[in-house]
């Protein structure tokens, strides 16, 4: 047996936590506008928006698919706004089942800053971006008063063995 985690686990930890989230919003649905400073996005909406165009962005590289139009990604309904991270993670399956392993070492130009970076580690940015954020919105959903979050770790859930 491989001791590493798997991008294949890291993403059904990912799923699995997307989906709590989308639950506490629907219970939750006036914490979404509310003010929030964190990655500068303004409200806790554009917040979850900046997470799930990031998981976007990097699934359309790893595919090498054009880049969706950013202007015009839809965020005005929960099933909007996590329907992209829902795009995402199907894109990112796909890639897992029929990447070889030349295609995780290929380098991209990532369009910004002058980085490059390899498929594999377009896939680990974005769920590490993710986690990093997510746990920020806890800590800052906590901050503000508002209750029913979970503990959010990877021990919890039935990921890995």
């Amino acid at each position: 047996m491989d001791s590493a985690i798997t991008f294949s686990e890291l993403l059904t930890y990912t799923e699995i936590e997307t989906r709590r989230w989308k639950e506490w919003f629907t219970a939750h649905p006036e914490a979404l506008d509310r003010p929030c400073d964190i990655a500068k996005a303004g409200t806790v909406r554009a917040l979850l928006l900046h997470i799930f165009a990031t998981e976007l962005f990097f699934a359309h590289s790893i595919l090498d698919l054009p880049m969706p139009d950013w202007a015009n990604l839809r965020s005005q309904t929960l099933d909007e706004l996590f329907g992209m991270s829902d795009d995402a993670c199907n894109k990112f399956r796909e890639f897992f089942s029929q990447a070889k392993t030349e295609d995780w070492g290929q380098s991209k130009d990532l369009g910004f800053a002058n980085l490059k970076a390899s498929k594999r580690k377009m896939v680990a940015q974005a769920f590490l971006h993710g986690v990093h954020h997510r746990s920020q919105l806890a800590t800052f959903l906590r901050q503000e008063g508002f209750d029913g979050t979970w503990v959010h770790d990877l021990i919890l859930t039935d990921v890995m063995s």
